[in-house]
């Protein structure tokens, strides 16, 4: 029987120290760590693996671990945190918001399939599929430092470019939600199942194309979504 474990808070202390860390060796040093948790994490699970598991991988210290990450769920909130902040690197780019929707939409499109489809990432998935149950806080950061941003940030986009008369967009946080199942399609189950192969770029962008398509033929002026509640 498994136990419903309860991950520790990290605390402002942790960001602190790890100020003190600041340089190109201790950025080695904290990439190091990072890999060696997922890694770990992949191949034992995140209930499994121990700070001495990542420490042996990365060759780092227990001391310097603490200060970066303060502990296990640091490198687990570090490792999602950055998947996601990879997903939204092509919208952040300058002039985007200035770009026609539809090619802004096929590029953050495709490159976040792309992200989401590639073997660690699906890993990472299936982990927190696996273990969430049994350790709520686990699927709950997981969650808010993952998912809920990508929605978000998609919501973002939304607002802003109805905002600019781009996009007639009512309700631009349903419309998020819409936007990334359309996306994610089947592509994302199936791999996850393991039931096909990743998918090459051609059949990501063309699904990609497909998917922006229909949704903004219901996001222009002339027609309006109305999204149930």
């Amino acid at each position: 029987m498994f136990q419903s474990t309860k991950l520790k808070s990290t605390t402002p202390q942790m960001t602190e120290n790890a100020e003190k860390f600041a340089g190109p060796r201790l950025e080695a040093r904290r990439r190091a760590f990072l890999d060696a948790a997922n890694a770990s994490f992949l191949e034992k699970g995140y209930a499994n693996t121990t700070l001495g598991d990542i420490i042996a991988r990365s060759g780092g210290s227990r001391q310097t671990l603490y200060a970066l990450f303060g502990g296990k769920q640091g490198l687990f909130e570090a490792i999602v945190s950055e998947r996601n902040a990879e997903l939204f690197r092509p919208l952040r780019a300058e002039g985007q918001l200035d770009r026609a929707p539809e090619y802004v939409l096929v590029e953050i499109g495709t490159h976040f399939l792309q992200t989401v489809l590639a073997p660690d990432a699906l890993g990472l998935f299936r982990l927190v599929v696996a273990e969430g149950p049994y350790m709520q806080d686990l699927s709950e950061r997981f969650w808010s430092l993952g998912p809920a941003n990508t929605v978000a940030e998609f919501e973002r986009y939304l607002a802003e470019q109805t905002r600019r008369g781009a996009l007639n967009v009512a309700d631009p946080s349903k419309a998020a939600h819409l936007f990334l199942g359309v996306l994610l399609g089947s592509f994302h189950m199936q791999c996850l199942l393991g039931v096909r192969e990743t998918p090459s770029r051609t059949e990501i962008e063309t699904s990609v194309k497909a998917a922006v398509k229909l949704f903004l033929d219901g996001s222009r002026h002339n027609g309006n979504v109305d999204l149930p509640t």
